[in-house]
């Protein structure tokens, strides 16, 4: 518990605070904790031994153990940013810091300040909230035979589409154009020729706009692109909204499915996901049947308790005309 204590005290600080980060490779170093304040502080971490002793401060000790678990719940970008030598060091000082103010507090007596029961409280009722929520999802579980059952059934989801990689030459009208084939023919490459006359930002490239499947390009020119084999170039000139384009495909990827041991962490996370939320919906829904909710102050809607009288009215007048078409009939076959 105490460690719990010391752990969630500096997480707090360290996600409200704005500290430095410390990216990897300063050699600037921490100012040493003040002796007078902890007695001792250990410079020098022990990679291998969670249970290493960095700080002590009074009676408390503060591990090495301690100083991961901050780390660890802290936002992956933050924990990034103080996953390093000095980073550590900083997540150190401040666990430092929070039981400097622990053994202040004792000293002013702060427990029998008028607020700190009823904060007290509130904390306690917020980790009574967590721990009641922990015990409704700790049951959601997924087996591999659930991952393997879903990829089975759900293959669109893991489809890879057909793609091809193609560069282009983009110009504005059949003058530029005919210079791009000239020089083609005369033996340029294409790259070189897309460097020299494309108006595409891809000339940097040498034409190359990567990978891409359908879909992804206006019609025209994905309907070529994908029409001419590995190595080719567009015969003629293809006219889109952007211009005239030649265009060369270098690979092509055909359509295939990603596997099962490629996909399964993340169906297994989805699946968790969508259990755990429908399990918290439904000891809401529970929750709500069990222990009556009434929002007050909101005006309560009558409208709808009123529908059921003025629908009668209307039942009324449907009825007439359903019995004068079953009677006119009657009536002439008895004249009949």
């Amino acid at each position: 518990m105490k460690a719990f204590r010391k752990i969630f005290a500096a997480v707090t600080v360290l996600s409200l605070l704005a500290l430095p980060a410390f990216a990897a490779g300063e050699s600037k170093s921490a100012d040493p904790a003040p002796e007078a304040m902890s007695g001792e502080a250990v410079t020098q971490q022990s990679v291998e031994d969670p249970e290493r002793v960095m700080a002590r401060v009074g009676d408390a000790e503060i591990k090495l153990k301690d100083v991961r678990e901050v780390l660890g719940r802290l936002d992956p970008q933050r924990a990034a940013m103080y996953d390093n030598e000095m980073g550590h060091r900083a997540i150190l000082e401040e666990m430092i810091n929070m039981e400097l103010f622990l053994i202040l507090g004792r000293e002013l007596e702060v427990e029998k300040d008028p607020g700190f029961a009823e904060m007290l409280e509130s904390v306690r009722e917020d980790i009574i909230r967590r721990f009641a929520i922990e015990r409704v999802l700790k049951d959601v579980k997924v087996t591999s035979e659930d991952v393997a059952a879903y990829y089975e059934k759900n293959p669109e989801q893991f489809r890879i589409p057909e793609s091809v990689r193609a560069s282009h030459i983009l110009v504005s009208g059949d003058v530029e154009m005919k210079k791009v084939q000239d020089d083609l023919k005369a033996g340029m490459s294409f790259e070189d020729a897309a460097k020299k006359y494309s108006t595409c930002p891809s000339k940097e490239q040498g034409g190359d706009l990567g990978f891409f499947s359908k879909g992804q390009m206006v019609p025209e020119f994905e309907e070529a692109a994908f029409a001419l084999k590995t190595g080719d170039v567009s015969s003629e000139p293809v006219k889109t909204q952007f211009g005239l384009h030649l265009i060369k495909v270098a690979e092509r990827k055909e359509a295939s499915v990603r596997p099962l041991d490629e996909v399964k962490a993340e169906v297994r996370e989805a699946l968790e996901n969508d259990r755990k939320g429908r399990a918290y919906q439904d000891e809401l829904a529970r929750l709500r049947q069990k222990h009556p909710v009434e929002i007050t102050g909101e005006k309560k809607e009558t409208a709808p308790e009123k529908e059921p009288a003025s629908e009668e009215k209307p039942g009324e007048d449907k009825e007439e005309p359903k019995e004068e078409p079953k009677e006119e009939p009657k009536e002439q076959e008895k004249k009949n």
